[in-house]
């Protein structure tokens, strides 16, 4: 997968945030058809989940495999990273 920084600024500026509105579900930002949730929860600090088979993610962000590609970096350092 290689898009353009054009591509990747125009998903960038139409991500959106859907707070947390009832005790059924946590914060969310969407961006490029992912949800990526983060949230304090009791007796595990915060926790970062990723929701990736929304079926809303464009065919021009998935990889040859067609998975999406993923990188996690916390404090600077990549941590995780899947093709």
């Amino acid at each position: 997968m290689q898009i353009s920084q054009h591509l990747a600024d125009k998903f960038n500026r139409a991500a959106h945030f859907l707070p947390q509105v009832d005790d059924d579900t946590k914060p969310c930002v969407v961006i490029g058809g992912a949800q990526v949730y983060a949230y304090v929860e009791p007796g595990a600090g915060i926790v970062v989940l990723l929701h990736l088979d929304t079926g809303e993610i464009p065919d021009v962000l998935l990889s040859a495999k067609e998975t999406v590609p993923v990188r996690v970096t916390v404090n600077g350092s990549d941590v995780f990273t899947a093709a």
